[in-house]
């Protein structure tokens, strides 16, 4: 009996996922200066924006 339950235990150790990274959202680092956009919808359509 306590075969079979060291086999069941580590059954389940090898069936659990490991651990992920941390998440992490966006960018690392910021990017430099403004850049400019051509709307092509909305109330802006077709004029050049700048974005910073």
């Amino acid at each position: 009996m306590r075969s079979v339950s060291l086999l069941a235990l580590a059954a389940l150790a090898l069936a659990s996922p490991a651990p992920a990274d941390e998440l992490k959202s966006g960018p690392d680092k910021k990017i430099g200066g403004s850049f400019q956009v051509t709307a092509y919808s909305g109330a802006n359509k077709g004029k050049t924006l700048c974005y910073v």
